[in-house]
C-alpha cells in the first residue's frame, strides 16, 4: 500500500533541496576565488625568482645606465664630426698652396698626425688670437707666419713632446674672411673670400670692374696701415701673379678711375685686359704696346689699326708709329683664329672664330650691346676697311665686330644737348631782360 504525502511535508522537501544547491553553488565559489589566490601566488614567486635569471631591478637600472653612455658618447662623436666636418669644408684652390707665399692666419685648419707610443690624429684650429694647441704639447703661436715657418715651428713641438718617428702636419683647410672693395667696380661692398683667393677673384665678385677702372693702379689697405700698389698689366699679358696677389682679412682694396688727363683711349686685343685707358702726355702705338706688354704676345705687329672716328689708320708698328688722341680706338689683332668685337658690348676683347657665327652671334660672345648699345647697328673692319656684309658673306678671321649707340640714345643726346642749349639761351635772355629794364 503506497504511501501518499501530506502536502506540508512536500514543501519541506523542496526547501531542503534548495538549501543543497546553495551550498553547492557557493563551494563552487570560493574553489573558483581560492584558485586565482594560487595562482597569484605563484606569480609573486616567480617574481621573487627572477634574480636567478639575472634581470632583477639592480641589473635593470645598470643595463639602462650604460645604454645612456653609449648614447651620450654617440652624440658627442657625431658632434665632433660634424664639427670636423665644418672645419674642412670645400674651398677652391688654383693648385697646391706655395709654403713660403701662404700665411698661416686665424681659422686655418691644421692636421697633426703621430705615431708613437701614444697616437694623435687631431684636426687643430688656429685661434682668433692667433695661437694653435698642439695636443700633448700646449700653445703655439703661428698666426703672421708662412706656411713652411708654422710646419717647422710645429714639427719642433711634436718631436719635444713625443719624440715620433712618424709624424705628420698638413693644412686640412684654409680659412675664410671679409673684404672690402671699393671704386670703378660695378658692386662694391663686402665679400667672403678664402685665403687661397687672389685680387681678380674679389673684383669678379664685385661684378668686374667698369669701362674706366684703371687696374694698372689697384691699392690694397692693410689693416695694419700699410698699402700696397698693384699693376695687374703683367697677370693679363702672361700670368704674371705678382700682378694678382692673396688678399688677407680686413683687406680694403680701391680701384681708381683711370686719369683722363691727356685724354681715354679705347684699347682691343687678345692677350690684353680690353677697355679704356688713360693716355699719357705724347702717348703713341707703339708706347701704349709696351706699357700693355702687348709684345709678350705673338701680336701681328704689321697691323695695329687706329679708329679715329670713321676713318681707320693701319700702324706697322716694326717700320712705323704713330700719335695717340684722346677718343682713338687701338685694335692690336692677336691671333688671325680670333675675331674682336668692341664698343659699346659689356665685355668687349678677342673672341674665338666660329665658322658660320653672324655679327650677332659675336656681339651675344661678348655680352651683349650695353644699355647704350644697338645690336643692329655696328661697323665691321676687315683688314683696315670698313666693309658691309654682302649676301651669303659671313665673318672671317680677324675681322672687328664695333657696337655703335642705338638710334634711340644718339636722339636721346641730341635732345639733351638741345634742350640745354635752349634752357642756357632762355636763362641769358632773362637775365638781359632783367638787366636792361
Amino acid at each position: 500500500m503506497k504511501k501518499m504525502l501530506r502536502p506540508t511535508e512536500g514543501k519541506f522537501i523542496f526547501a531542503d533541496m534548495k538549501r543543497t544547491a546553495f551550498i553547492v553553488v557557493l563551494v563552487a565559489v570560493l574553489g573558483a576565488v581560492f584558485g586565482q589566490v594560487l595562482d597569484i601566488g605563484k606569480f609573486g614567486q616567480r617574481q621573487t625568482q627572477e634574480p636567478e635569471l639575472g634581470v632583477s631591478g639592480g641589473g635593470v637600472s645598470t643595463a639602462a645606465a650604460q645604454i645612456q653612455q653609449q648614447v651620450e658618447e654617440l652624440k658627442s662623436a657625431q658632434q665632433k664630426a660634424s664639427e670636423q666636418l665644418k672645419q674642412l669644408q670645400y674651398v677652391p684652390v688654383d693648385g697646391p698652396v706655395d709654403g713660403d707665399e701662404y700665411v698661416v692666419g686665424p681659422n686655418d685648419v691644421i692636421r697633426i698626425q703621430v705615431w708613437a707610443a701614444v697616437t694623435v690624429d687631431e684636426l687643430a684650429k688656429v685661434s682668433p688670437d692667433g695661437f694653435l694647441v698642439v695636443p700633448g704639447y700646449g700653445a703655439v703661436r703661428v698666426a703672421g707666419l708662412s706656411w713652411n715657418e708654422a710646419k717647422r715651428k710645429i714639427t719642433e713641438k711634436i718631436k719635444e713632446a713625443y719624440n715620433p718617428k712618424r709624424f705628420a702636419v698638413t693644412l686640412a683647410g684654409v680659412r675664410v674672411f671679409l673684404v672690402n672693395i671699393t671704386g670703378a667696380v660695378r658692386m662694391p661692398g663686402g665679400y667672403q673670400l678664402s685665403a687661397t683667393q687672389r685680387l681678380w677673384d674679389l673684383i669678379q665678385l664685385a661684378g668686374g670692374a667698369d669701362g674706366v677702372a684703371d687696374l694698372a693702379n689697384v691699392k690694397i689697405f692693410r689693416k695694419n696701415g700699410d698699402t700696397l700698389t698693384v699693376d695687374m698689366t703683367p697677370y693679363f699679358a702672361g700670368g704674371d701673379l705678382r700682378g694678382n696677389p692673396y688678399l688677407f682679412g680686413g683687406d680694403v682694396v680701391y680701384l681708381p678711375p683711370v686719369n683722363a688727363d691727356n685724354g681715354l683711349v679705347r684699347v682691343y686685343g687678345t692677350g690684353i685686359r680690353s677697355g679704356y685707358y688713360g693716355l699719357r702726355e705724347g702717348e703713341t702705338v707703339r708706347a701704349l704696346a709696351q706699357r700693355l706688354r702687348v709684345f709678350a704676345q705673338s701680336s701681328e705687329f704689321s697691323r695695329v689699326e687706329v679708329l679715329r672716328g670713321d676713318t681707320v689708320i693701319t700702324v706697322d708698328m716694326i717700320h712705323q708709329d704713330l700719335p695717340l688722341v684722346g677718343g682713338d680706338m687701338v685694335i692690336f689683332p692677336a691671333h688671325l683664329d680670333s675675331v674682336i668685337v668692341g664698343g659699346l658690348v659689356a665685355q668687349g676683347g678677342a673672341y674665338p672664330y666660329y665658322p658660320g657665327f653672324s655679327p650677332y652671334a659675336y656681339i651675344a660672345l661678348a655680352g651683349g650691346p650695353m644699355e647704350k648699345g644697338s645690336e643692329t647697328r655696328f661697323s665691321i673692319y676687315r683688314h683696315g676697311k670698313k666693309i658691309k656684309l654682302r649676301k651669303g658673306d659671313m665673318i672671317r678671321p680677324g675681322d672687328v665686330i664695333i657696337v655703335h649707340h642705338s638710334t634711340f640714345d644718339r636722339f636721346k643726346d641730341w635732345f639733351e644737348t638741345l634742350a640745354k642749349i635752349v634752357t642756357s639761351s632762355l636763362t641769358v635772355y632773362y637775365l638781359i631782360e632783367r638787366l636792361t629794364r
